[in-house]
């Protein structure tokens, strides 16, 4: 009898040392995904295609704010996997004649070119609001973030 009881006392100990090690490698894991330029680039691609195939509206009055033109850098091409159409001197194959919607109107919003900012990147297009600011953060009022347009 008293043999059960140490054994059950000893898996009890392990069981407890398990939990903890389970809980520190999830708690590791979730600070990863977090942190991660995946997850961030992953509800990225989602937010457009959402935008692009159901907020069509919204994605027409951020093209009329948008003002510029694209490098062809082809960072946009690199955000979550690497385009198949994207040749190895960072060109696109497809550029003039059948793009996807998604590429079409990238960047959509700021949001965008901040993606791109955080790849190391600079995209050519910028974002206008309707009072002739242009704004870093489309997101906010305007205020330090945001000046006037040169007219130059």
């Amino acid at each position: 009898m008293k043999s059960f009881g140490l054994n059950i006392d000893r898996w009890a100990g392990r069981t407890s040392v398990l939990t903890a090690s389970f809980d520190r490698l999830a708690g590791a894991v979730a600070r990863v995904f977090t942190d991660s330029r995946i997850v961030l680039h992953g509800i990225g691609k989602i937010r457009r295609f959402r935008l692009v195939h159901f907020k069509k509206q919204y994605v027409q009055t951020q093209l009329f704010n948008r003002r510029g033109s694209c490098r062809q850098c082809g960072t946009c091409c690199n955000l979550l996997f690497t385009c198949p159409a994207l040749t190895k001197q960072g060109k696109c194959l497809v550029y003039g004649m059948c793009r996807p919607d998604a590429c079409k109107v990238f960047p959509i919003d700021q949001r965008d070119i901040e993606e791109i900012r955080l790849c190391g990147g600079h995209c050519g297009y910028r974002f206008e609001n309707k009072i002739g600011v242009l704004c870093h953060d489309q997101y906010r009022e305007p205020s330090i973030n945001c000046r006037r347009q040169r007219n130059s």
